[in-house]
């Protein structure tokens, strides 16, 4: 090994052990190693860094961070919840059921499993605790079916993985549509199974009509992943241009129909989103930074000659694959390991035989698991600031709840016609 490349991965680990930001730990590792590498000139680090915002298609995230923020704003959210109690509230342990739909409804609109446990989370959380729900339930249903966000299409994290591996974004969000209907299955089979053993109580059954008369109050809201999905997969906008859509259409819903939002409050959003979207940018920078001395070091051809020195068993190692991003999930935000492993991963799924789009589910599932795995699940963090409840707390009550998302995960992982059916119907994969 080099010195600049010891130095490169020793910074990196140094910083990170003192708890230096993620975006600092990756921009200076990288820096030492242009500074001590004779071939590299300053003029191409800044070629790397301005290339690295020079996207059309990471435009569409800041724009789905929008519309995810004004949902949250107004009363989306809430009519949502109240049209998935609806049709589901009747079933016993039917708010958990109600928590899982409103999740995966949601999940089409934000993009964003952080959106959906600060926004739809807390009307969830309120409803159970105020049915008497324990907090293994409560906490545990709402952490567990926000992971779906970045699933079912729309995905901020898709967008992302979509732009550094130059493939299909709306090929990715086809590929993560029956995985988000797999994973809503398999948790609420795991509600009804812990609801009967805990003889939860169930609720009236709405008639037609008031299943009707919810729908027709939560319409709108519900066209709008209808409105944008449709568009990119018939081709009449790509999916930036449908992000920007998604913005227009919540705003004209919401100050026009449901008159629940004022010009004042978008302005808000904007300002929140800017605060929360230009931290993310310097990630970017400083992962596609380092990144490349990785790609520059072959990193990835070290990275499949040490998986096949190990075993040449294609399922043992997607098992690694998906512990190693398991892992890197749990301490890193999705961003930076995206764009840190992918260009590596892509080369040893092709020498496997896994598609790219597989290659992205797994990879976003993976990551968003790791949202609610301690010790830095975000998810987590947002949980324990909205409920009022300990970090420890919320572990203890979570933590039950990765059983049924590894099942999933493994079914995506092994099951290739999960993710690639629908984009083969449409002749993208």
């Amino acid at each position: 090994m080099s010195m600049p490349l010891a130095l490169f991965l020793g910074s990196f680990v140094i910083l990170l052990l003192i708890g230096a930001p993620t975006y600092l730990s990756l921009m200076v590792a990288a820096l030492i190693y242009f500074f001590l590498h004779p071939e590299i000139s300053a003029m191409m680090i800044m070629q790397k860094m301005y290339g690295s915002l020079d996207s059309f298609v990471l435009l569409a995230v800041p724009l789905f961070m929008i519309s995810g923020n004004l949902m949250n704003r107004g009363g989306i959210t809430d009519r949502i919840f109240e049209f998935a109690k609806a049709m589901v509230g009747h079933v016993r342990g039917g708010l958990g059921h109600v928590n899982v739909l409103s999740s995966f409804i949601m999940s089409g609109m934000s993009g964003s499993a952080l959106a959906d446990v600060g926004g739809l989370g807390q009307v969830e959380i309120a409803a159970m605790k105020a049915e008497n729900y324990e907090d293994d339930m409560t906490l545990g249903i709402t952490a567990a079916s926000a992971t779906m966000g970045p699933i079912v299409p729309p995905s901020i994290p898709m967008v992302v993985y979509g732009a550094v591996a130059s493939i299909s974004v709306g090929g990715l969000f086809l590929g993560g549509l029956l995985p988000g209907v797999l994973m809503a299955i398999v948790l609420c089979g795991t509600i009804a199974v812990i609801a009967r053993r805990r003889n939860y109580p169930t609720h009236r059954k709405c008639t037609w009509k008031e299943r009707w008369m919810s729908l027709r109050r939560s319409f709108l809201a519900l066209m709008m992943p209808v409105v944008t999905m449709g568009g990119i997969w018939s081709g009449l906008f790509t999916p930036t241009e449908a992000a920007l859509v998604s913005v227009v259409y919540v705003i004209l819903v919401m100050m026009l129909v449901y008159r629940e939002l004022k010009p004042g409050e978008i302005v808000e959003v904007f300002f929140e989103t800017a605060e929360g979207f230009v931290p993310a940018l310097t990630i970017v920078v400083a992962s596609t930074l380092f990144g490349w001395v990785l790609q520059f070091e072959r990193i990835d051809k070290v990275l499949i000659e040490l998986f096949f020195s190990i075993t040449d068993n294609k399922y043992l190692i997607l098992l690694f694959l998906n512990i190693l991003l398991l892992f890197c999930g749990m301490i890193l935000d999705s961003t930076p390991v995206i764009m840190l492993f992918v260009p590596m991963f892509l080369p040893l799924g092709r020498t496997l035989g896994v598609h790219e789009i597989q290659m992205g589910v797994m990879v976003v599932l993976n990551l968003m698991i790791g949202l609610m795995t301690p010790p830095i699940g975000q998810s987590l963090f947002i949980m324990s600031s909205v409920t009022g409840n300990s970090f420890e707390y919320v572990v203890k009550n979570t933590y039950k709840w990765l059983i049924p998302l590894v099942i999933a995960l493994f079914l995506v992982t092994y099951v290739p016609a999960v993710t690639l059916w629908l984009p083969s119907l449409m002749g993208i994969a």
